[in-house]
């Protein structure tokens, strides 16, 4: 309560903004460039520097795009990747709720059973929380893209020639959560949809336990396929594992650095108390389940 209300009374742009050197591409120069056309007067560096002192703190308050033409194709790409992701999440509510009261271990089973019991609800869950991700960041890095405007100073281009090159350079953290977030959750949603099939029920045939037991090996597979097809189409990175990699450095170096901010005594506590509760979960006794 003390850190919610300790990041609640601390102005926001010192509670979320990053580190100045993360702002990028901002307008530089001595002299008023006109453009053509309807008077548009450049203001001086100094001008600019006062401009940027009253924003002080706001992420990317200076950015700049080499094209907003590239930037508004980026905008559909991320507007395009949140309806599968949705559809996705869709789907896996409606697995955890249907199979909510089968996945709760028993007292009589064994600890292999509880914990695959576990580990599908987890990978539900999880699966759930990916995607919603994926579709909170792809929405608020649009309103990025769309929220700066075109580079003019030649010196300062980039060279970037795609959409999805312009996110990379610009929003790679944000680029690679989008695209992880909806593959990973894809990923955990088939593999606790797997991991369901291979648990035991109750009058089960032999038949339905053979059937249970090749879908489930048949979505293993698709998951090999898809991830060796993902990795044959990758634009910049050599693989998934890659990427991860690549993904975590980022995170560690964006929201774990140094001096803490405020949020940083919400979310990493948070984090800590999540894993030791599921630690907890997963190696619980069958004593402490009554039938």
């Amino acid at each position: 309560v003390i850190f919610f209300v300790t990041a609640c009374l601390i102005p926001s742009y010192d509670a979320f903004a990053p580190l100045q050197s993360l702002i990028t591409n901002q307008a530089r120069g001595n002299q008023l460039p006109v453009l053509p056309g309807p008077s548009i007067i450049i203001p001086p560096k100094h001008s600019v520097t006062h401009l940027h002192s009253s924003i002080k703190g706001i992420e990317l308050s200076g950015l700049l795009y080499d094209s907003t033409s590239l930037a508004a194709e980026a905008w559909d790409w991320t507007a395009n990747l949140g309806a599968p992701a949705a559809l996705v999440a869709g789907a896996v509510i409606a697995t955890l709720y249907e199979s909510r009261e089968t996945l709760v271990p028993r007292k009589h089973e064994t600890k292999l059973i509880r914990l695959a019991k576990q580990s599908c609800r987890f990978l539900l869950l999880t699966s759930f929380a990916f995607e919603t991700l994926s579709i909170i960041v792809g929405t608020v890095t649009g309103n990025v893209l769309l929220g700066h405007g075109e580079q003019i100073a030649t010196k300062a281009i980039v060279g970037y020639t795609s959409p999805l090159a312009l996110l990379r350079h610009h929003h790679e953290v944000n680029y690679l959560t989008i695209q992880i977030g909806f593959l990973q959750g894809l990923f955990n949603w088939l593999a606790a949809v797997a991991i369901d099939l291979l648990i035991p029920k109750e009058n089960e045939t032999k038949s339905a336990r053979k059937m249970n037991q090749c879908m489930a090996t048949t979505l293993v597979t698709m998951s090999f396929w898809i991830t060796a097809f993902y990795n044959n189409h990758l634009n910049f990175y050599v693989d998934y594992a890659q990427m991860l990699r690549r993904y975590f450095k980022l995170v560690v170096q964006s929201y774990l650095c140094w001096p803490l901010r405020p949020m940083c005594l919400l979310y990493i506590p948070s984090t800590l108390l999540s894993l030791f509760l599921l630690y907890q979960a997963l190696t619980s006794p069958a004593e402490d389940d009554e039938e």
